[in-house]
């Protein structure tokens, strides 16, 4: 009986190993293009070096066009990891197996807000009175500019899907100018995307320019994601090595151009269970 335990007991583990990929000489970062792609390219690049340097494996970067993007190539393996919004995060692990190793910190917060902005001079003040106005959202499947204001107009008695004339855009710099320069009556950015470096280059009074009507409650942080099937060694130097980022002036310096954030930490699956109850009850097609 012992002998046939230990055959079974044996068979798994060789089972689990197989699982996992042989360790890759080369991976590959993904990043979503919720600023200016150009902007982020620049940036990523950045912290790519300082990862390759930090694991010993070359690191690349590369931004999908969309969040959905992101979750096709890390089912065909050309992502290995990938900077990610909350939302994504869960849609992405419907597809393939993948989980959080590191999150974004904001203003000493494990998480984000969404906002809804119009121009300081639009006479918009609740999310009752978007009814006719024009509005832009950000890509479905971000949680600050598409999930939660969603919600919060349905329980305000403004149908997103009728009630207003809304677009989407997945750059949330681009809505942001959108609604200073009056293309749109109001938007949903994260947290404040207002802020972001081109912004201010081009508008350094963007905050006297816009006001914010709506505050979600906090986001469960961003995460940085990995796929499950990527060999442990690999994993185990990439969190080590993101982990690193928030102790060194520089890689802070680049995480806060990049996204706004100001350090990372450990994250783990179980902490985005709030946000897949507000998805099932705002968007419950999102999640099957």
């Amino acid at each position: 009986m012992m002998k046939y335990f230990l055959t079974i007991l044996l068979f798994f583990s060789a089972w689990a190993h197989a699982a996992n990929e042989a360790i890759k000489p080369e991976l590959t970062m993904g990043f979503v293009p919720s600023r200016s792609v150009h902007e982020i390219q620049l940036t990523s690049k950045k912290l790519a070096d300082y990862l390759s340097e930090k694991t010993g494996y070359k690191i690349k970067a590369i931004t999908l066009s969309d969040y959905a993007g992101v979750a096709v190539a890390m089912k065909s393996r050309q992502v290995d990891f990938a900077f990610v919004g909350p939302l994504n995060y869960l849609v992405i692990n419907q597809h393939v197996p993948v989980h959080p190793i590191t999150a974004a910190v904001r203003n000493g917060k494990k998480g984000y807000y969404g906002l809804v902005i119009t121009s300081a001079d639009s006479g918009i003040e609740r999310l009752e009175d978007l009814k006719g106005k024009s509005f832009i959202f950000g890509d479905r499947l971000s949680a600050s500019a598409s999930l939660y204001p969603r919600a919060a107009m349905l329980k305000a008695g403004v149908n997103p899907e009728q009630d207003l004339k809304s677009l989407t855009l997945s750059s949330q710099t681009a809505i942001v100018m959108s609604v200073l320069k009056g293309k749109a009556d109001a938007g949903a950015i994260y947290d404040d995307a207002r802020t972001n470096p081109e912004v201010l280059r081009y508008a350094e009074n963007i905050l006297d320019k816009t006001r914010i009507i709506y505050r979600s409650e906090l986001i469960p942080a961003d995460p940085q994601i990995v796929r499950d099937a990527l060999h442990p060694e690999q994993k185990a130097a990439l969190t080590k090595a993101l982990l690193a980022m928030s102790e060194d002036p520089k890689a802070k310096g680049w995480l806060k151009e990049l996204y706004g954030i100001d350090a990372l930490v450990s994250a783990s699956a179980d902490e985005y269970d709030s946000l897949r109850q507000v998805a099932a009850i705002s968007n419950p097609e999102l999640l099957k």
